[in-house]
């Protein structure tokens, strides 16, 4: 009987223990496989595919407690990727990294109470690189995924800048030769440096720099570039006026939704910088490396330029979809930039493009006297270029005319306008949900080269969420005045 009887105990521990095991391996397989999922969106006529799951989890690595380095990091990535695919984990902890470099089928999940800070030793700036390599033409990489394990914004990791200066440069995400990748649920701390924080740029071949300093590339290989891609779930402070927490440069059927920003710009479809040297917009065909068939849902800006800005510069950008922007107390909700290369001949612009459900709010009083020659920073909330300052309100412009003509000699006009926290550009008032200076006015896009039409919603469908603004839903190209006359800026709206 006693030895039936162990017989019998030690059945069920093994079953007990069995079963512990199974829930086990169940809770750790659910772990393992997290991810975004697929996703998919109709944009135009266009019914596409920007991610789907094919990581197949052959291995899994973890690191916690703050304990990993570059190398060995890196080494996981590529011995797990040689394995035909698996899961990098980072556990509670703080870890100062160097660039780490995406391979294919690889997923990064990021546990709770995890911060990334960039290591900057050997003037590294940046920290999670997919599939950019400027001096040799790498193959694509595909099927990659980096993804925060929790779903509540409240426990999304953190990328940490605060150990670079402002108009530094810092790259939380290099996005280049990739297909089929998704990076969500994260924070970016930004410190109004230089570089959008999810950058997404051609894997263009570097070839040296010229006698002059400029840096030049091989103009064939700006066909080598992000597609099929999805940033979800993100948000970011403290963005430099002139940057994003999203900007394509370059890229093909991308997905971007619940993306929040406090200053500078929440997504930017720019193409390069579009200045005389930008190789990018130097290509002999418009096409390569623009930005087609996008898909943006619930985006928005605080205290900033805006939530969604577009400029074309060379490239002919097309079918493009965007619902569901806000914004408080920034220059604008919508953005729609012309392009103004010169000569004109290379302008480009948006085409088959559609904007819905624009919102906008404005809490902070227009208020711009205090009874000194000083303007007032803290009635100054959005952040602007010199172009936004050419629709400021009537306000703000008698004022900066009232103190530069009390001064003796007189001042620049813009030296008297407050700077931004970068101290690159400058702070104003929001000027109104839609900012359309690539359109001559509402009944007209005019005949200058580079001005372009895109679909927004009729006057009555922008909603003014409560608040104090009292202005137009939309300003165009024609309304743009001379700071010190508030004459039409012929210059500017001709250029």
């Amino acid at each position: 009987m006693n030895y039936n009887y162990q017989n019998l105990q030690n059945t069920c521990y093994k079953q007990v223990f069995l079963i512990g095991m199974a829930l086990l391996c169940l809770n750790f397989s659910a772990i393992a496989q997290k991810t975004i999922g697929k996703h998919t969106a109709t944009v135009g006529t266009k019914n596409l595919t920007f991610f789907t799951d094919n990581i197949t989890v052959n291995a899994t690595k973890v690191f916690k407690n703050g304990i990993a380095t570059t190398n060995d990091v890196n080494s996981e990535i590529q011995r797990i990727s040689n394995l035909g695919g698996g899961v990098v984990k980072f556990l509670t902890g703080t870890y100062t990294l160097g660039q780490i470099n995406l391979k294919s089928n690889i997923r990064i999940e990021v546990g709770n109470n995890v911060t990334f800070i960039i290591d900057r030793s050997g003037n590294n700036n940046t920290l999670f690189n997919l599939g950019r390599d400027a001096n040799n033409l790498q193959g694509v990489i595909s099927n990659v995924e980096i993804i925060g394990a929790a779903e509540s914004s409240s426990t999304w990791f953190e990328i940490d800048l605060s150990n670079f200066d402002p108009l530094e440069t810092a790259t939380p995400f290099k996005v280049a030769y990739v297909k089929n990748f998704a990076i969500s649920r994260f924070i970016i701390k930004d410190n109004y440096t230089l570089n959008p924080s999810v950058f997404l740029v051609a894997d263009s071949k570097f070839l040296g720099r010229d006698e002059t300093g400029r840096l030049n590339y091989d103009l064939s290989t700006f066909n080598r570039i992000p597609i099929q891609g999805v940033v979800k779930n993100a948000k970011a402070t403290g963005i430099g006026t002139g940057y994003a927490l999203v900007q394509p440069f370059s890229g093909k059927r991308l997905y971007f939704e619940n993306l929040e920003g406090e200053q500078g710009i929440t997504v930017r479809l720019e193409p390069g910088s579009g200045k005389s040297n930008d190789d990018l917009n130097l290509t002999s065909s418009q096409k390569m490396g623009s930005i087609d068939d996008v898909y943006i849902k619930n985006v928005s800006n605080k205290l900033g330029f805006a939530a969604l800005f577009i400029k074309p510069h060379a490239k002919i950008c097309n079918n493009i979809y965007a619902t569901d922007l806000y914004a408080e107390n920034s220059l604008s909700t919508l953005y729609i930039a012309s392009a103004s290369l010169l000569p004109q001949s290379r302008r480009g612009k948006f085409t088959n493009t559609k904007f819905e459900n624009i919102s906008f709010k404005q809490t902070i009083v227009n208020r711009v006297s205090n009874g000194t020659n000083n303007l007032v920073a803290s009635n100054y909330p959005a952040d602007s270029g010199l172009e936004g300052l050419r629709f400021m309100t009537e306000l703000h412009r008698q004022k900066l005319v009232t103190v530069r003509n009390s001064r003796s000699p007189k001042p620049g006009v813009y030296s008297l306008i407050v700077r931004d926290a970068g101290g690159e550009r400058y702070k104003t008032h929001p000027i109104a949900p839609i900012m359309y200076t690539a359109r001559f006015s509402k009944n007209t896009i005019g005949n200058i080269t580079g001005r372009y039409n895109v679909s927004i919603p009729n006057e009555n469908d922008i909603e003014v969420l409560g608040g104090v603004f009292s202005g137009d839903k939309v300003v165009y190209r024609s309304e743009a005045r001379v700071i010190t006359t508030a004459a039409e800026d012929t210059d500017y709206i001709f250029e």
